[in-house]
């Protein structure tokens, strides 16, 4: 897409078995890494990471999906700056799931992989990068069968320094992370631990939940965001120019859903939050700052069916 909106160009991605793409992730020389996972025709029943590399001008580097046992999916990535990649996801080898954080080389030659954090279900959703430290994001499923938010350091050679959790009486999902500089971190999920009871529903709904904690794992400050008439879950969240995070989702009640986008000050503060209307369901999923505004992507369901939805709003967020 360009600048204003118009469609330019769109490359197919030749692979022989079902995909399932669930992200794109930068690189600083231009080149970019698109990752997911694949059905593998002698064992549909599982699926297989997928990693593709892929040149500034959009060819295809390499592709790799490593075949080991049980299923793995791919769900967010860090660039690295010897041209390789950590991507994190989800593992299941018949005793449920396990967070996965596995790291490649710039030829897409698997470093190092690393699955657990115990013996409750436990997913990995997104992950940022310092000069010598992962910090991973995601859910882990409680001893009380709700989720809380997953929290996790490993080294880059793939030995973990700390795991941690942090969630409240009920449910609590990171899905991103990002690095905010000065040893401090920021998640991004949702949480219905916090806020008020809604009588009519009998329910607390989801809130947007941001938790900024530092290189220790100790929680810095938390913030919820929502009411009683609407869900609010964010998916993505980038970091603006100037510090700010812009927090992209979904607003819904009932069957329908809106676009939500939402900026915060680095320190937590709601500066606007946008919803957008453009179908029964609205929801993004992907975020790119810019120094002028923003743009995200996710899917709109209407008249058409599924759709590809790209949005691009100003600083303001309109």
């Amino acid at each position: 897409m360009n600048g204003s909106g118009g469609f330019q160009s769109a490359n197919a991605l030749a692979l022989a078995e079902p995909a399932f793409l669930q992200g794109l992730v930068n690189a600083a020389d231009g080149s970019a890494f698109v990752l997911g996972s694949i059905l593998p025709a002698n064992d549909p029943a599982d699926h297989d990471g997928l990693l593709v590399k892929l040149s500034n001008s959009g060819a295809v580097v390499w592709t790799v999906h490593p075949t080991v046992n049980g299923s793995q999916q791919y769900f967010n990535g860090t660039a690295l700056p010897d041209g390789g990649i950590v991507v994190c996801g989800v593992e299941e080898n018949g005793n449920g799931h396990d967070a996965l954080i596995t790291r490649f080389d710039a030829g897409g030659n698997v470093v190092w992989s690393h699955t657990g954090t115990g013996t409750t279900d436990a997913e990995a959703y997104g992950i940022a990068a310092t000069s010598s430290d992962l910090i991973i994001t995601g859910r882990q499923r409680t001893f009380g069968g709700h989720d809380d938010a997953l929290l996790m350091r490993l080294d880059l050679s793939g030995n973990v320094v700390w795991t941690t959790t942090s969630g409240g009486p009920r449910n609590e999902q990171s899905r991103a992370v990002v690095n905010a500089g000065n040893g401090t971190f920021i998640s991004a999920g949702w949480t219905n631990s916090v806020g008020a009871f809604d009588v009519s529903t009998q329910r607390i709904p989801d809130h947007v939940h941001l938790i900024a904690f530092d290189l220790d794992g100790d929680t810095l400050w938390t913030r919820a965001f929502g009411d009683t008439i609407f869900d609010r879950e964010a998916h993505a969240m980038g970091l603006a120019p100037n510090g700010d995070l812009f927090v992209v989702g979904q607003r819904a009640a009932l069957f329908l859903s809106d676009a939500l986008v939402m900026r915060v000050s680095a320190s937590g503060t709601l500066l606007w939050q946008r919803s957008i209307d453009l179908g029964e369901e609205d929801r993004l999923l992907h975020v790119l700052p810019l120094t002028d505004g923003v743009v995200s992507t996710g899917w709109s369901f209407g008249p058409f069916g599924r759709q590809l939805l790209f949005i691009r709003r100003n600083a303001d967020g309109f």
